[in-house]
């Protein structure tokens, strides 16, 4: 089969001529068939001459490929034209979007270079990031698998005494792996660098395996255990004169190298060297194209994505911090659920834990039970009966567990807090966290972990306003002395070690905290929902879970009523850029939704992240306004001096749209005459007009502003349920668009949008 290439590309008349089938991109246009695309990253300043040699292998195989070259932009080609770079290759810009079946990363003559001192470094970890999301399997080439390496799993270069140039035997190390099916016991292949990497610290680490290797070149082959990236030690592309070109170069440069070994016959460099390597070449390539490129790639090519959506975090990070919510721990039951979860990866080193949440329909949480407890109205007895609720549900889940002598004292403190005479007697938010607290407690039994009472860490102010920076450095120093450890969530402490809450939802915050303060490379969110549903699943039932958000994108959800996590709950992390994984207890295996900083090398099919919307809301258009900017801003800020919030505004050359949520206005009798009156003392001959019937659907996305499509689809599914648009914005940033709509159809509105974007096939 043939190997498609640009056209005028200068390795086709070399091939041609060498009888390898190449296609033009010209004749390609005529051929319906769906060929293998693969990228070539070429790093080597002889670019033609690697274009040749790479084009040839791929070339030589029974499968349609499909080749485009990529350059760095950071590093400007000194061998070869600016013409020919422009007319071939592509910068990453042109391709971050596109999804490949394979990718080359070749080689550099740079190993003397520290990987931070190469002057593209930056880009190429940047390019190496996108390509665990956008590329099927990835072949690195010595120093390009040095780099890989590197880069993913952390695993250093080292200098050799000398430089390593020759043809070299080697053996393969396991056999029944595909990459070398076909290959004698002993084959040849050609190697010319200045470092190594260290066998054992590859074998430490478990997310790689070696494949081949060789007596006296170390290591040859090796790949990541989910064959999605291949390193490669030596050269089996070189072209039969490439190493006498390169020793050749050296002479002439005074470096007074050794003779190439296994090179030249009786290694004697007079004479034309020996190709040995030819055939182990062409096999390496084409197993690599056949087994793990062709027969495993998706035929829909931008379904080609990480593995679950956080394979970027498998091998790099060794500690994450995981919340369960109170859903999670309801019973004894989900006790051993997460018991389990946690066991199961080591990394799982931080446990955060809210308090017992509901076990059936009408049951009570134990939170709202100590709420009860603290509620003004309540007599000494009502608290004891309630008590006595909350003691008997921490029992029976400890008797369950098998723990026994746990909670007993902790138990007759709160009895003695609760049966005080005078309710102002009350230490409050002291009976409002021991949910958590008593939860924390068992879990760090029944785990085998330290128990951590935050509120010597999570430090408040004397007002109840959390210190971020004292808590960090607090909470940080004393994570570092546990290797493992449970926290309760919700509660920290001030000064005088007073127990302090968050809000309802704390939770969520001590985990952040947490992840944030042990620099946890991951903070999982558990709950009873497999992550971020698209649209509300009281109007859209079976609504999809996003696979990935951004930080951004969850702002702008949980402003316009999304039921998302709270964005003060991921602050902390957001500041280090550590991503949160919104996952399910109930339905671990569900990879849930990832949220992320910048999702630029996530799968980017999704058109959209999420519809949501707010209803009860009045639009108030205000006419007859000249061109001044500063008296738009004056009529908010008399809005504003009558303590009403508004929550959105729409500008025209003289007009002004006003937003409010209709129960700001609620104590008002004629909003009309209430506006006259607001703004008769600054503005003159104006005109009010109120619609009192609106709804807003916010459709959120990270790629509103580049993708036209969008809010075509938007509107073309309201016309089709005949639903008439009252107004149209799009965000500054353009993450949102919204679209007022008559209230009585917001549902059919949102279950119409969705039903036209999932539809299509978009986000599933």
């Amino acid at each position: 089969m043939p190997i498609k290439v640009p056209n005028n590309l200068p390795a086709v008349e070399t091939l041609t001529k060498e009888n390898i089938f190449v296609m033009t991109d010209t004749r390609a246009m005529t051929q319906d068939i769906r060929p293998l695309r693969i990228l070539i990253l070429n790093l080597m300043p002889t670019k033609i001459d690697t274009e040749t040699q790479l084009t040839r292998l791929l070339g030589n195989t029974p499968l349609q490929v499909e080749l485009e070259l990529l350059q760095t932009v950071s590093h400007k080609a000194k061998n070869i034209s600016e013409e020919h770079m422009i007319a071939f290759y592509k910068t990453f810009s042109q391709v971050r979007s596109n999804f490949y079946d394979g990718m080359i990363i070749t080689g550099a003559p740079i190993e003397h270079l520290e990987f931070t001192e190469v002057e593209y470094w930056d880009e190429l970890c940047e390019i190496m990031e996108w390509s665990k999301s956008h590329v099927h399997s990835t072949f690195h080439i010595c120093w390009g698998a040095q780099a890989g390496l590197y880069y993913h799993y952390g695993i250093k270069k080292y200098p050799l005494r000398e430089k390593l140039s020759g043809v070299f035997p080697h053996v393969v190390e396991k056999k029944n792996n595909m990459l070398f099916r076909g290959f004698d016991d002993v084959f040849m292949a050609p190697h010319s660098r200045n470092t190594e990497v260290k066998r054992e610290e590859v074998e430490a680490e478990p997310m790689l395996e070696i494949l081949s290797s060789s007596e006296e070149a170390g290591l040859y082959a090796i790949k990541a255990r989910n064959d999605r990236q291949f390193f490669i030690m030596g050269h089996s592309e070189y072209d039969w004169d490439t190493l006498l070109k390169e020793y050749q170069r050296d002479v002439k440069e005074g470096l007074s190298p050794k003779v190439p070994e296994n090179y030249f016959p009786g290694n004697d460099d007079t004479k034309s060297p020996l190709v040995t390597w030819r055939s182990s070449a062409n096999l390496l390539y084409s197993n690599w194209l056949n087994y793990f490129v062709y027969q495993s790639t998706p035929y829909v090519i931008d379904e080609i994505t990480t593995d679950d959506g956080l394979s970027r975090f498998q091998s790099l990070g060794d500690t994450i911090t995981c919340k369960f919510g109170g859903s999670s721990l309801g019973s004894a039951k989900g006790f051993k659920r997460v018991f389990d979860i946690v066991k199961s990866d080591s990394r799982r080193k931080f446990v955060v834990v809210s308090a017992p949440g509901k076990r059936f329909r009408g049951d009570n949480k134990i939170t709202d039970l100590l709420l009860g407890i603290t509620d003004s109205s309540a007599t000494k007895e009502e608290r004891l009966e309630l008590f006595g609720e909350i003691e008997h549900r921490f029992n029976s889940i400890i008797r369950d567990l098998g723990i026994t002598n746990l909670l007993k004292e902790d138990f007759s403190n709160l009895r003695s807090v609760i049966s005080q005479n005078g309710w102002v007697s009350l230490d409050k938010e002291y009976i409002l966290s021991r949910g958590e607290y008593l939860a924390g407690k068992i879990m760090a039994e029944y785990l085998g972990y330290d128990f951590l009472s935050p509120e010597n860490f999570i430090r408040f102010d004397g007002d109840g306003k959390l210190m971020g920076e004292e808590t960090q450095n607090l909470l940080s120093e004393e994570l570092s002395r546990h290797e493992n450890a449970v926290i309760p969530g919700f509660f920290g402490g001030d000064y005088s070690n007073k127990i302090r809450v968050f809000s309802r939802g704390g939770s969520d915050v001590t985990g952040s905290l947490v992840a944030a303060s042990s620099k946890s490379d991951l903070y999982e969110n558990w709950t009873d929902v497999s992550g971020l549903l698209m649209a509300d699943p009281g109007i859209v039932e079976d609504a999809i879970t996003v696979p990935v958000v951004t930080y951004k994108e969850l702002r702008e959800l949980s402003y316009m009523g999304a039921k998302v996590m709270h964005q003060d709950a991921i602050k902390p992390v957001r500041q280090f850029g550590i991503p949160v994984n919104i996952k399910n207890t109930g339905k671990p295996e569900d990879p849930g939704t990832l949220i992320v900083e910048n999702a630029d090398y996530y799968r980017s099919g999704d058109l959209i992240s999420g519809i949501t919307g707010k209803t009860n809301l009045m639009s108030i258009l205000i006419e007859n306004l000249n061109e001044d900017p500063h008296l738009r801003g004056e009529v908010i800020h008399r809005f504003s001096r009558q303590g009403i919030k508004v929550e959105h505004t729409l500008a025209e050359i003289d007009s002004l749209t006003i937003i409010v949520d209709k129960s700001e206005l609620a104590g008002v009798p004629d909003v009309r005459s209430f506006v006259n009156s607001t703004l008769g003392t600054y503005l003159s001959d104006f005109k009010v007009s109120v619609d009192a019937d609106l709804a807003i659907i916010a459709v959120i996305g990270r790629n509103l502003g580049t993708t036209p499509d969008v809010a075509v689809r938007v509107l073309n599914s309201l016309s089709l349920k005949r639903i008439n648009v009252k107004l149209i914005d799009h965000g500054p940033r353009r993450y949102n668009m919204l679209v007022g709509v008559p209230e009585d159809k917001y549902k059919a509105s949102v279950e119409s949008i969705y039903n036209n974007f999932v539809g299509h096939g978009v986000s599933q």
